[in-house]
């Protein structure tokens, strides 16, 4: 296993707040899809490749790069705006889809053991990449992606990657791990899905951990779709335009100071 585990009923329920906060991707993409093999393809040589979307600034480079891991859910259908903010940036966004190749729909109430395999071979293909320098490349997942980003970090040889970030991950799942790599996490307060206790906890006394917990936000703060209070398995959603904002200004400042030349 790649990764521990939250209980089934914990699954479940981020299952069925995923639901509320992606579409099914669009059929349509702007971004240009390429594919790559697994980290542990050289073990098992008849694994299918690993599909992904991938943005880049104009000019020649070389840029900082970033591998973005989504949700149990899967790529999400924004995934166009996704990647023009990080190029607006100035970053390569690798946008890495885990299930389409396996013939997956969702992972939320099933254990998926793949994600830092296909995040280290994500980092493997970016790495030979002309206009990518392979010095400055960040990992960034969300909910499930980022308990696999936190993974990363936590690994006693996290390769190439620089930087990790993780938006509302379950830190629990990483209760007892150093991070050894600069870390950014961005939870919501009052968040009863993925508590922020619990990165909290995670975050206590490790140098290389930046912890933001957003006062009064809940689990989801950053999805419009959230505007009216949604109630689910008695946990609260909502989106907090602040928080949102505050978030990506946040992980824009972190990844700045930590793919620095």
């Amino acid at each position: 296993m790649w990764m521990r585990r939250s209980s089934n009923g914990r699954r479940l329920a981020l299952a069925a707040l995923a639901g509320l906060a992606f579409a099914p991707p669009s059929p349509a993409s702007a971004e240009p899809r390429v594919k790559f093999n697994a980290a542990q393809a050289q073990e098992s040589p008849a694994a299918a490749p690993i599909q992904a979307y991938l943005t880049r600034p104009g000019g020649e480079g070389p840029f900082p790069a970033l591998v973005l891991l989504h949700s149990c859910l899967g790529v999400p259908a924004n995934k166009t705006s996704i990647g023009e903010m990080f190029a607006g940036w100035g970053y390569v966004a690798l946008l890495v889809d885990d299930f389409t190749t396996r013939g997956l729909r969702e992972t939320c109430a099933a254990d998926f053991g793949d994600g830092a395999a296909d995040a280290f071979g994500a980092l493997a293909y970016l790495s030979r990449l002309s206009y990518v320098d392979a010095k400055r490349i960040a990992v960034i997942g969300y909910s499930q992606g980022g308990d696999t980003a936190l993974q990363i970090a936590s690994m006693r040889s996290p390769a190439a990657f620089k930087a990790a970030a993780a938006f509302y991950p379950p830190c629990q799942n990483q209760a007892d791990a150093k991070l050894k790599i600069p870390t950014l996490i961005l939870i919501g307060q009052a968040d009863d899905v993925t508590p922020a206790a619990d990165c909290e906890r995670l975050a206590r006394g490790q140098p290389n951990v930046k912890l933001v917990v957003y006062p009064g936000a809940y689990h989801l703060f950053d999805d419009p779709a959230l505007a009216a209070v949604k109630r689910l398995f008695g946990m609260r959603l909502q989106y907090d335009a602040g928080a949102a904002e505050q978030s990506r200004s946040e992980l824009r400042d972190f990844l700045a100071a930590k793919l620095a030349r």
